[in-house]
């Protein structure tokens, strides 16, 4: 009768030390961590050892997972990016779960790029420079007199971030305008080059 209560209190005893170490998968760690980059909805952040997800919008710059973790527990954080952006999980997505772990998990995003550009009607003059923000092109006038010339600019845009271009430094002895039709925009999931700019003579 000793020995059988003796065995109780030994199963009591360790049930109570892996309760309080979190053995037993009894949640006490908020698996959570960063994000850099996320400029549209629906980044989805999955614990595969778990099941458990978590949904992140654009502009978060943190996230937190609804279950908590228990100590010890193995957890593995992989992303599904939003259409237009590439997400991943740069540090700390597969360990266990423990004081110097739980809030370690670091997700980048980096949207993809789409170039910028479109065409100038009527340039004659030299000194034409366009700018998007701090990217800047220079357009000379065509080779054939009267035709359009087109113009890149050399930096790209990110899908879903916002362009507006303008005209920085007037050509010699004409006015330019950029047409307002797609001006200021936002970039999708195609290059924009048809942003049009026309030009007259003052």
């Amino acid at each position: 009768m000793k020995s059988l209560y003796l065995r109780s209190g030994l199963a009591l005893l360790c049930a109570v030390i892996l309760s309080a170490c979190g053995g037993n998968g009894s949640g006490d760690l908020p698996l959570s961590g960063t994000i850099s980059g996320l400029n549209k909805d629906g980044l989805v952040l999955t614990n595969k050892s778990n099941g458990d997800k978590v949904t992140a919008k654009s502009g978060d710059v943190s996230f937190q997972f609804p279950k908590l973790a228990g100590n010890d527990e193995d957890f593995e954080i992989i992303a599904t990016s939003p259409a237009g952006t590439k997400c991943e999980v740069v540090a700390g997505g597969k360990a266990k779960a423990n004081v110097y772990t739980y809030n370690r998990i670091a997700v980048t995003c980096v949207a993809d790029q789409r170039k910028l550009g479109g065409t100038v009607a009527g340039l004659t003059g030299t000194g034409l420079v366009l700018a998007n923000g701090a990217d800047t092109a220079a357009v000379l006038p065509p080779a054939t007199p009267g035709a359009n010339v087109s113009f890149l600019f050399p930096s790209t845009v990110g899908d879903g971030y916002q362009y507006g271009i303008t005209v920085l430094v007037q050509p010699a002895g004409q006015t330019c305008a950029i047409n307002p039709a797609n001006n200021p925009g936002t970039m999708g999931s195609a290059d924009v080059l048809n942003l049009a700019v026309n030009c007259r003579n003052n």
